[in-house]
C-alpha cells in the first residue's frame, strides 16, 4: 500500500511539473532557461568539432599501386610514407590535397612483404598495414 501511495505522489508531482504553464514559471526558472539556451548556442557555435582523420586503402594486398581514400584532412599537403616491417622508410611522398576528402593514387615498386602506410598532416596522422605481393 505504501508503494502505491508513493507512486501516486511521484506521478502527480511529475504531472504538475509537466502541466505547468509559462505564466506559472518563476523568475528563477526563466533565468535558468535563458542560461541553458545561451550555453547550448555557445557549444554549437564556438567549438567546431574536430574531424578525426581516416583512410581506406584498397586493394590490400596490392601489387604496385593502391588507392587511398582520405577523410578528415585539411586542404594543403599531406605526407605519405611507406615503412617496412623493420621500421625503415622506403618511400616518402608529398601530395597536395584540395578538399581534405579525396582519393590519392599511390604507386610503388617494392618487394613483396608487410609494410605500413603512414599519412601525416600537421598533428593529424593515420597508419594502416599494407601487404605487397
Amino acid at each position: 500500500m505504501k508503494k502505491i501511495i508513493a507512486f501516486f505522489i511521484s506521478f502527480s508531482g511529475i504531472s504538475c511539473c509537466i502541466s505547468q504553464s509559462n505564466s506559472q514559471l518563476t523568475h528563477a526558472d526563466t533565468v535558468k532557461q535563458n542560461i541553458f539556451t545561451k550555453v547550448q548556442s555557445i557549444k554549437k557555435d564556438s567549438f567546431p568539432l574536430k574531424k578525426i582523420p581516416s583512410a581506406k586503402v584498397f586493394p590490400n594486398p596490392a601489387k604496385n599501386k593502391v588507392e587511398i581514400e582520405i577523410n578528415g584532412f585539411e586542404t594543403g599537403f599531406v605526407q605519405i610514407q611507406l615503412i617496412d616491417k623493420n621500421g625503415k622508410m622506403v618511400r616518402n611522398d608529398k601530395r597536395e590535397v584540395f578538399s581534405g576528402n579525396e582519393t590519392i593514387v599511390f604507386m610503388f615498386s617494392e618487394s613483396p612483404g608487410i609494410y605500413f602506410l603512414l599519412i601525416k598532416q600537421a598533428e593529424k596522422s593515420y597508419k594502416n598495414k599494407l601487404i605487397i605481393h
